[in-house]
């Protein structure tokens, strides 16, 4: 049982559709390119918020590194931080710091 082809059709096959998007116009690939460029500048500069949680206790790790800051400007007011490690002891319930590779101190939180 062969079906039958219509008269006109016989030869040419049916084209077939596409499925997908729509093709987007000039302006619509400026907006997209737009909001793509800000997540991406968006991504490059996130500060992700870091807590630290020790036997019931918590603490954001931003709010020592702004306590570290604030120490050392009380010792040195006029002196611009240029470089702040921070080594954080939970046990002692302490933050250690260096500044500038050479002014130490400690923050308690």
């Amino acid at each position: 049982m062969e079906k039958k082809k219509p008269a006109g059709s016989a030869t040419e096959p049916e084209a077939k559709k596409k499925g997908g998007r729509k093709p987007m116009t000039a302006e619509e690939k400026a907006s997209a390119a737009k909001a793509r460029a800000e997540i991406k500048a968006k991504a490059d500069s996130l500060k992700p918020t870091v807590i630290l949680q020790f036997q019931g206790s918590e603490v954001d790790l931003d709010t020592l590194v702004e306590a570290a800051k604030a120490g050392f400007r009380q010792e040195k007011k006029r002196t611009p931080i240029t470089g702040l490690k921070l080594y954080v002891k939970p046990e002692e319930h302490t933050a250690y710091y260096v500044v500038n590779e050479t002014f130490n101190g400690s923050v308690s939180f």
